[in-house]
């Protein structure tokens, strides 16, 4: 009996150490682009800006009002950021409105990567892929809540209001293995 339930105690000792060295902690991160120097229009974000890699399609501005700095897109798609060393994120949303205020008539989507395959479309969610954007801040984060490794923001609509569009607080969580 003894040996059983050392044998036993053994077994629930691997398990634990096994799902112990596979567990993952989460560091949350809200990129908000304030500490970056005041352009004296628009800038081209640094490379690896926060940890990521980003398309050359983004540059920041400053909020003369407020003072804080946001980016803006200047292409109408294929812009994204995927983490520099590839390690996978959870992206968990970022602000979206238009600088153009109220009249704005353009939408936006997410499309998701892991692995190089798709995990999310936003423009074939029918729930809340296409996110229409207005002239207040509106926290977006797509119908997907699982790892990523590349995020795509593309324009979808007229095809005149993209360069009016503004991002802040980028919000995500990454991995690391446990220690």
């Amino acid at each position: 009996m003894t040996s059983a339930l050392h044998r036993l105690s053994l077994l629930a000792t691997g398990l634990m150490l096994a799902t112990a060295a596979q567990a993952q902690s989460y560091s949350s991160q809200l990129l908000a682009f304030d500490e970056l120097p005041k352009p004296a229009l628009a800038a081209n974000l640094p490379d690896g800006y926060g940890g990521f890699d980003w398309s050359s399609s983004y540059y920041y501005m400053t909020n003369e009002v407020t003072g804080n700095k946001y980016l803006a897109m200047g292409s109408s798609n294929g812009t994204y950021w995927r983490h520099s060393d590839g390690t996978p994120f959870y992206f968990d949303g970022i602000d979206l409105w238009s600088r153009r205020g109220l009249d704005a008539t353009g939408d936006v989507y997410f499309v998701l990567y892991l692995k190089g395959k798709t995990v999310y479309n936003g423009l074939t969610d029918k729930k809340r892929g296409r996110i229409r954007f207005t002239g207040a801040p509106t926290m977006a984060r797509p119908n997907y809540t699982g790892l990523v490794d590349y995020v795509a923001l593309a324009f979808d609509s007229n095809g005149k209001d993209w360069n009016h569009l503004a991002l802040d607080n980028l919000r995500i969580r990454v991995t690391s293995p446990a220690k």
